[in-house]
C-alpha cells in the first residue's frame, strides 16, 4: 500500500519534491498512529542530525512509469519534483481523509518548517523507531 500512498499525495498535492513528499508521509505516518494505534505503511525512516530519509522511497518512485520525475535547475531556481501520472490510487476511506488532513494542515509552510515539524514532533520517535 505504500506505493499507493506516496501515489496518492502527488494526486492531492501535485508535482512535489521527494523531500517535501516523505513531510507529508511522515505527518501522515503519525496522525495514523495515534488514531489508530499502529503504523501506516511498512517503511522505515532514517534519522539524521534534523533531517530523515525514508528507506525504499526513492525506489517506490523509480519503479513505476506513473511517478515522472521532474529535474530541476538551479541556473533558474526551479527544483525538481515528481509527479504522478495515472489515475488516482484507490485507497481506503479513512487512509485517504488523513492524508487530505496533513495535506489541508501543512500546504501554507516552507519545506524546512514542515522538516521541522516532523523532527519536533514526539510521535516521531514511534514512527522512526526510536
Amino acid at each position: 500500500m505504500e506505493k499507493e500512498i506516496v501515489a496518492y499525495i502527488l494526486t492531492k498535492a501535485g508535482c512535489t519534491h521527494p523531500f517535501r513528499v516523505s513531510r507529508l508521509l511522515a505527518m501522515a505516518e503519525m496522525e495514523w498512529l495515534e488514531r489508530r494505534g499502529e503504523r501506516l505503511t511498512g517503511l522505515k525512516y532514517v534519522k539524521g542530525p534534523g533531517v530523515f530519509f525514508i528507506e525504499g522511497l526513492k525506489e517506490i518512485i523509480d519503479s513505476d512509469p506513473c511517478f515522472r520525475i521532474h529535474e530541476g535547475d538551479p541556473a533558474t531556481g526551479r527544483k525538481g519534483c515528481v509527479e504522478y501520472v495515472c489515475g488516482e490510487p484507490a485507497l481506503p476511506s479513512d487512509v485517504r481523509e488523513v492524508i487530505d488532513e496533513v495535506i489541508r494542515r501543512y500546504s501554507g509552510i516552507g519545506d524546512m518548517e514542515l522538516n521541522e515539524a516532523v523532527m519536533s514532533d514526539p510521535r516521531f520517535a514511534r514512527v522512526a523507531g526510536d
